[in-house]
């Protein structure tokens, strides 16, 4: 996403405001340094100082732009290296978990519980709130 360029209301004001002190008299000047032509200086190295910075804010995206471009290239060229791993050495090798690779779980299916017929159970007689119990 591209960073927000950045304008001033302070320079806007000032360009505003010379525009009108213009219209008074083209080389007003008040004395103690105060004078139009520096004012004017000031309002343009504003100016230059905004423009240089919305103009590294466009390099610094394009810069970041290009920076994730080529992380994708990597993680593409990252893949590739693994899966030569793999087709060297197999998914279930020390040498593919050395590379970076994730072993596989080794899951064991547990043995499923014998199912119990009727006449191998116990006897089971009601109590009195419902609840079955075993019968001694």
């Amino acid at each position: 996403m591209a960073r927000l360029k950045r304008g001033s209301s302070v320079l806007d004001k000032a360009m505003r405001r010379s525009a009108g002190m213009r219209s008074i008299n083209d080389s007003l000047e008040f004395g103690a340094g105060l004078s139009l032509a520096g004012y004017d200086a000031r309002i343009q190295a504003l100016q230059e100082q905004l423009f240089r910075y919305n103009t590294m804010l466009s390099t610094l995206d394009e810069m970041a732009g290009t920076v994730s471009l080529m992380e994708q290239e990597l993680r593409g060229y990252s893949e590739k290296m693994l899966m030569g791993v793999v087709t060297r050495y197999g998914k279930d090798s020390l040498q593919y978990v050395q590379a970076g690779g994730t072993p596989r779980k080794r899951t064991t299916r547990a043995n499923a519980a014998p199912i119990k017929t009727i006449a191998s159970a116990a006897p089971m007689e009601m109590n009195g709130n419902g609840a079955k119990v075993m019968a001694n």
